[in-house]
């Protein structure tokens, strides 16, 4: 489960790192422009959504043979909009990664949340954020398809 509230923070923290660094070219501190706080939560919806497709297309290649695979935002909560994933796993998967995996998964959020954010800002920081949300969907790629052993396929000559 990636949480929204968390995320909105992991967000703000992250980004108040990178405006910290941040000067122009007289040397004047670029601090407002480029922390994502509270103040643009719609701006944070529509980022975390986008997120979230993201997610559900890369993953929608597990949940092909597995119909109880399902990926939903929990409104349960009045105040939180978090997005759950369950993907049900063949018996032969390496269960040990799960909550690395699903860290991955939420630090690919924050990536790409970052990414799109530093995209009207800063290209170059911007690029680093992607290249970083792509790297944890390869890595995320290959813990999903990670076994304790070896696939075995039926052979067919015919």
């Amino acid at each position: 489960m990636v949480g929204f509230s968390l995320m909105q923070q992991r967000v703000k923290d992250e980004s108040s790192q990178v405006a910290a660094r941040a000067f122009d070219k007289d040397g004047n501190a670029l601090f407002e422009l480029f922390v994502l706080d509270e103040g643009y939560e719609t701006r944070f919806r529509s980022y975390f959504a986008s997120a979230i497709g993201e997610v559900a297309a890369f993953l929608s290649a597990y949940t092909k043979d597995m119909p109880s695979a399902s990926f939903y935002q929990d409104t349960s909560m009045a105040s939180d909009d978090d997005f759950v994933v369950q993907l049900p796993m063949p018996a032969t998967f390496d269960a040990s990664l799960t909550a690395s995996t699903g860290i991955k998964i939420e630090d690919f959020f924050e990536a790409y949340i970052l990414f799109l954010w530093l995209s009207t800002k800063d290209a170059a920081k911007a690029e680093f954020y992607f290249a970083r949300a792509e790297k944890l969907k390869s890595d995320i790629n290959a813990d999903l398809n990670k076994r304790f052993c070896s696939v075995r396929r039926p052979i067919g000559y015919w």
